[in-house]
């Protein structure tokens, strides 16, 4: 009798450890699986979460470069001369020590320029100055101001300085007198080079500086004798 009680105690106490090993078995797997389904939940959030703030960064991203464009083409458009610029230029005569100031349609070749290009205008306007300014003594032109409302020059000018006023020369044929500038005609003088001495030819292949409108009368109704 005590042994049948003995083994039946024996086969609760086997089955009770069974049923606890294969319970804790299960809370076991149920919370490895619970932990994967929450490890991958996280890495779905974080995955998401990362995209969102990608894709708000490379919004911003745009809109600042978008700003920044528009700034630049305001800054550009604020800082380039157009057709309503007023071009003011100041005259200085260092033989007087006057200034006159005259105001001029803005030069088709100034519209839509920057500052470093209106500067480099005025260093290269000699370049291409008048005949008139030559003769009136141009020595420089430099920027006084710049902005897109106002374009402010000032062209210093001492007729002290001109050396010589016309400048003589032949073409092969003819005797042709330039102003000082040597570019602009003066007058061509119907004079053929053909008349004139050996001497008075070589002079002209070389070209011949005339000081004043006396001197090369002078020198013109020399050769035409």
């Amino acid at each position: 009798m005590k042994g049948k009680v003995f083994r039946y105690i024996s086969v609760c106490c086997l089955f009770l450890a069974f049923f606890a090993g294969a319970n804790y078995y299960c809370y076991r797997s149920a919370m490895e699986h619970f932990e994967s389904m929450q490890e991958e939940h996280e890495e779905r959030v974080g995955e998401q979460v990362q995209v969102y703030v990608s894709n708000e960064m490379a919004d911003q991203m745009k809109q600042v470069e978008e700003s920044v464009r528009k700034s630049v083409q305001t800054e550009s458009t604020q800082n380039t001369l157009n057709t309503n610029t007023v071009y003011q230029i100041q005259s200085y005569n260092s033989l007087t020590d006057e200034t006159v100031t005259e105001y001029k349609k803005l030069p088709e070749k100034l519209v839509g320029a920057d500052r470093e290009d209106a500067q480099k205008f005025c260093e290269q306007y000699k370049d291409h100055m008048s005949a008139e300014e030559y003769l009136d003594g141009l020595q420089s032109v430099s920027l006084v101001s710049f902005s897109a409302d106002r374009l402010t020059i000032c062209k210093n000018y001492d007729q002290s300085k001109v050396k010589f006023r016309y400048y003589l020369i032949s073409d092969g044929t003819e005797v042709i007198a330039y102003y000082g500038d040597m570019k602009t005609v003066y007058e061509r003088t119907g004079i053929f080079v053909k008349s004139l001495s050996k001497k008075e030819r070589k002079q002209l292949k070389k070209g011949i500086e005339v000081k004043d409108e006396e001197e090369l009368y002078g020198i013109l109704e020399n050769y035409s004798s």
